[in-house]
């Protein structure tokens, strides 16, 4: 006579399949965050592209100049940091929504820009990404970086902290020591740093210079820093600004406030 047979698993059975599951598992983690961390750079990229488009069209309105060397109307002042010169784009209306000068992974706005004419709480400290090469224009040497990702140091060429890979920190890098920059001739890529740890600086190219240096014939260029919100340790201070001129968060100087607005108050951080 023919018996049943029992098809259950056994015990080594159910354990084999569970190991494979595992590596499984263990395989697709890491191509998952490696390609999401892709699409975000994508993005960060984007956003680079537009504040550089955005800062052309205000070019155009004022002698080839960016906002950083315009003086705004509202407050009576050029502007102190890269958020006020982002600021004024936005007050005229060049640029709609804050959140372009934001970065996946990084300093990101709340898409709350005020009211016209001040947009008093656009760009508020912690709620942008990018910093800027001050003193250039429209017509200035196509390769130079004039948007990338804030420094942890201002020097020329900037630093990065690669410690604080995948963070929200001032003056992370992506991992691999990595960081978006934005050139005036309208492009923007993901380029690699000297290293992959510590505070490190843009690779070195054959003479001697780098990204930074080759665009600007040697001769040391002004960074407009973002002001930060309560977010990792502030930077070094700028140095000291003029008698009267109240310090913003990381040492920045901060802006003369716009009409209407109370001077000495800081708004709460986006983040």
């Amino acid at each position: 006579m023919k018996t049943k047979r029992n098809h259950a698993f056994t015990l080594i059975e159910l354990l084999v399949v569970i190991t494979i599951i595992a590596i499984l598992a263990g395989l697709a983690v890491p191509t998952y965050t490696y390609v999401q961390m892709l699409a975000n750079q994508a993005r960060g990229v984007n956003n680079a592209r537009q504040i550089i488009i955005s800062m052309k069209l205000f070019s155009k309105d004022h002698s080839s100049q960016y906002p950083d060397t315009v003086q705004n109307p509202l407050t009576g002042s050029l502007a102190q940091n890269a958020n006020d010169a982002f600021r004024f784009m936005i007050q005229e209306k060049i640029v709609t929504d804050e959140r372009i000068f934001g970065c996946p992974a990084g300093l990101n706005p709340d898409g709350n820009i005020g009211l016209s004419p001040n947009y008093g709480t656009a760009l508020m400290p912690g709620e942008n990404h990018w910093a800027m090469t001050a003193g250039q224009t429209d017509t200035a040497v196509g390769n130079m970086p004039i948007v990338f990702e804030n420094p942890a140091s201002p020097s020329w060429p900037p630093l990065w902290n690669a410690d604080m890979a995948g963070k929200i920190a001032p003056g992370r890098t992506w991992t691999g020591g990595k960081i978006i920059i934005g050139r005036n001739d309208g492009s923007a890529e993901v380029v690699a740093l000297a290293d992959t740890k510590g505070m490190v600086g843009p690779k070195v190219m054959s003479g001697g210079l780098n990204l930074f240096t080759q665009a600007s014939d040697g001769i040391p260029q002004r960074i407009l820093q973002v002001v930060y919100g309560n977010v990792g340790n502030p930077l070094p201070p700028a140095p000291n600004p003029g008698p009267g001129q109240p310090l913003a968060l990381g040492g920045v100087p901060a802006a003369p406030p716009a009409p209407g607005e109370s001077a000495g108050v800081l708004p709460p951080s986006g983040l």
